[in-house]
Formats: C-alpha cells, structure tokens, sequence
C-alpha cells in the first residue's frame, strides 16, 4: 500500500531537520511494531530529538520500514508513527512521522528536562577508545570536555553513528563510558557523546568539571 503523499513529505522533512537537531541521551523501553504486521521488537532506546529516536536491537527493522512505536519511561507513554530512516550495527534509527498533540507534549517534557548544552572545558587527559565489538584499542588525548561529551584528537575516526567504549585518565582518576562518535569529525580528530554513564563515573567527571571551573574563576 502507497505511503500518502503527505506522510513521505513529512518523514523526508524530518530527516533533513534531524541532522540539525541535537540527539540527546535517553534511556526507555520501546515497542516497535512494522505498520501492517503483527512483527514486534522489543528493545531499548538510547537517544531522542525533536524529530525521532535510536533504538538499541540486533534485529533492526530495513531502512524505509514504516513502524509504529511505544516508547515508555517512568510509567509515561509516548506514541508515534514513523519511518526506520538508518540502520547500524547497534540497532535503528527511527524519525517520527505522525505525532498527536498529547504525545508530542510528552515529547517536549521529556527534552525539556535533558540539558542539550554543556560548558566545554580544555582538560588535557589520556583517552583509550575501543569500537564496541572489536578487539582494536587505541590511545588518543581529548580536548573540550564537557559533562555531555569530548573531543579525542585522531587521524583515523571512525564513522558518526559508531558506538566505543571510551577509558579516560586524569588526575589521578579514570573515568568509563560508553560513547557514540557524533557528526564533529574534522583532520583533527573526533567528537564523542556519552551515551552510558554510570553513577560512579558521572561523579569523576563532574568532579573534573568543577575543578575546572574553579580553576579558571581563581
């Protein structure tokens, strides 16, 4: 059955609007259904914008898959239509297509709550990278730390979309995260957004941040 013509202009208006819209950090549970099957994935999602989500699955949906998705978190619900518009390794990205008034105001508490900016700090510190499923480690330094992400300096980056885990040293300290390499890539290097904190980590870095920050006001 044809998508209405309405429908593809509003997917290939999103997915042109979400390469300018920030993804940001956030964990739900979600329920992705293909429209017009009883087909269902289960999965986790990890990011989310204005205009869609990335859902964590080894049994991603193909691009262009029309879906419906049901995306809880804190016992809230949030309902859309739309279109799987990539696929990696880690799972697929999902842009909205059809948003109701009460969900797109879920939509908008939720985004609300995340800071999208971070103030950046040039901490210079020992980074090791490693792509999630491979064996090859390597050792870079960082730069423009923030709460949200860093910069790693590289001649070799890896693609947007690609998912490490990321070791960083300094101070004394070592914090873990897992990262996801945003569209920042220059000769310099590589931008990384930190998709999985945990709470012991997220106290290093805050520590860094405000130690910096105390710095540069003295």
């Amino acid at each position: 059955m044809p998508q209405p013509t309405s429908t593809i202009w509003n997917v290939a208006k999103s997915q042109q609007e979400r390469r300018r819209v920030p993804r940001i950090p956030f964990n739900a549970t979600s329920v992705v259904t293909e429209t017009g099957s009883a087909q269902i994935v289960v999965a986790q999602t990890s990011e989310l914008s204005r205009f869609g989500c990335f859902v964590q699955t080894i049994k991603p949906y193909p691009k262009g898959t029309r879906v419906h998705i049901e995306m809880s978190e804190a016992g809230t619900t949030f309902v859309a239509s739309g279109a799987v518009a990539y696929v990696t390794s880690e799972g697929m990205g999902v842009v909205f297509s059809i948003v109701e008034p009460d969900n797109q105001a879920i939509l908008e508490a939720w985004l609300s709550r995340i800071p999208r900016k971070s103030t950046r700090y040039s901490i210079g510190a020992t980074a090791e990278v490693k792509q999630l499923g491979s064996r090859n480690e390597h050792v870079l330094s960082t730069r423009d730390l923030s709460a949200g992400g860093c910069f790693v300096k590289t001649a070799t980056p890896l693609p947007p979309g690609a998912r490490i885990q990321v070791h960083i040293k300094h101070g004394g300290d070592e914090f873990t995260a897992v990262a996801r390499v945003t569209d920042n890539i220059s000769p310099e290097g590589m931008g990384l957004e930190f998709v999985d904190v945990q709470p012991k980590d997220r106290a290093i870095l805050e520590r860094w941040l405000a130690n910096e920050q105390a710095r540069r006001r003295s």
